[in-house]
């Protein structure tokens, strides 16, 4: 914990860092409901005239996400671009510039074909319904609101028999909409592979999402923050590119570092005594001032 300090709001970290990174869910909003103090924080750096990309392991392509955060008050001009798992995992099945995505037969079976729907258009790729056909899977998410692994446990099996490699177009094991924690589609990949499928993986923590970012940031990785809720993804990613994070503790981890609403120091030292990425900064949200 000595390399982790507990802040009260995000003031002293504004002349620090010239990019600043933001995740979306559990950061800036949860679920349809956007945190005054996110949006408080983003209109004083965007007064500053400080380098913001938001970047989301949303499975929906970044033009989505950016209407979305519009309609909830969140301009554009705000930051300088929205990158999401979705939108890198349909940028990657258009060019198919790497072997993995080039070695991906033309039929897909998409875990969620009415909820997660705008990933495959524009592709080469065929949707089928079974996995019978199938030369590989789209794992975009569940396809209900309330499904868990064990919902998909008989297609993973088969997937997983029939060698189908699968794309994770959402990293994240799962989330919090409203209070209420749901399983996403991290957790369907980490049991493919448990049962010795192979995934590939768009999103945090994975290298290519932040080097994407920092290029369109222009900003050198000590220089720069990434703002999350996520010590996996957000932290864990941070960490490898050798940038600084902060980790807001009213997310995902919010039973292991909040008593009540309020950020309870002894549990944050334990919680950061576990195995796992070490932020360089701990808050209870995204706030200018506490």
């Amino acid at each position: 914990m000595s390399e982790t300090d507990v802040i009260d709001g995000v003031t002293e970290l504004a002349e620090r860092y010239d990019g600043w990174i933001f995740d979306i869910w559990g950061t800036v909003y949860d679920g349809d409901v956007v945190f005054p103090g996110a949006l408080d924080v983003l209109q004083r750096l965007a007064a500053r005239g400080a380098a913001v990309v938001v970047l989301s392991n949303s499975p929906r392509l970044a033009a989505a996400v950016a209407a979305r955060l519009k309609g909830l008050g969140i301009a554009p001009t705000l930051y300088r671009e929205v990158i999401t798992s979705g939108g890198e995992s349909h940028r990657h099945l258009v060019e198919r510039a790497d072997p993995f995505h080039a070695s991906l037969g033309p039929r897909v079976h998409n875990f969620a074909p009415t909820r997660f729907d705008d990933i495959l258009p524009g592709t080469r790729f065929q949707l089928v319904p079974g996995l019978e056909t199938a030369d590989w899977v789209l794992n975009a998410g569940p396809e209900g609101l309330l499904d868990t692994v064990d919902t998909y446990e008989a297609r993973l099996r088969v997937a997983a028999e029939r060698g189908l490699p699968m794309l994770c177009a959402n990293p994240d094991h799962a989330v919090y909409d409203q209070g209420v924690r749901k399983v996403h589609a991290g957790a369907l990949a980490a049991r493919y592979e448990a049962l010795g499928g192979t995934v590939h993986y768009h999103g945090k923590p994975h290298a290519p999402v932040f080097h994407r970012a920092l290029e369109v940031l222009g900003t050198a990785p000590e220089r720069t923050l990434m703002v999350g809720d996520n010590r996996a993804t957000d932290i864990a990613g941070a960490l490898a590119e050798g940038m600084d994070s902060l980790l807001l503790a009213d997310g995902m981890h919010r039973d292991r570092l909040l008593v009540g609403d309020v950020l309870d120091r002894p549990s944050v030292m334990a919680f950061l005594d576990e195995p796992g990425p070490a932020p360089r900064w701990v808050d209870t949200r995204l706030r200018w001032t506490a």
